[in-house]
């Protein structure tokens, strides 16, 4: 039990940075409510466009936001 939370502790860093690698190099991803292959013109997730941002990149967006605000 010791040794997979050990491991746990170690992995869950690094998988945390990859995805914040991936999220900066490729910041938007598909839409999951439109249809997988087209684009639908009437989705209110992603205004038609059949891309959206990631939930990472939403994240570093809105803390961004509030850090920006809150040093004015």
């Amino acid at each position: 039990m010791a040794s997979a939370i050990v491991l746990l502790v170690l992995c869950l860093p690094i998988v945390t940075f990859c995805y914040i690698g991936f999220c900066l190099a490729s910041p938007w991803g598909r839409c999951a409510r439109c249809a997988p292959g087209g684009k639908n013109r009437t989705c209110r997730a992603c205004s038609g466009t059949g891309m959206r941002p990631r939930i990472g990149w939403q994240l570093y967006a809105h803390f961004r936001r509030i850090h920006r605000n809150g040093t004015r």
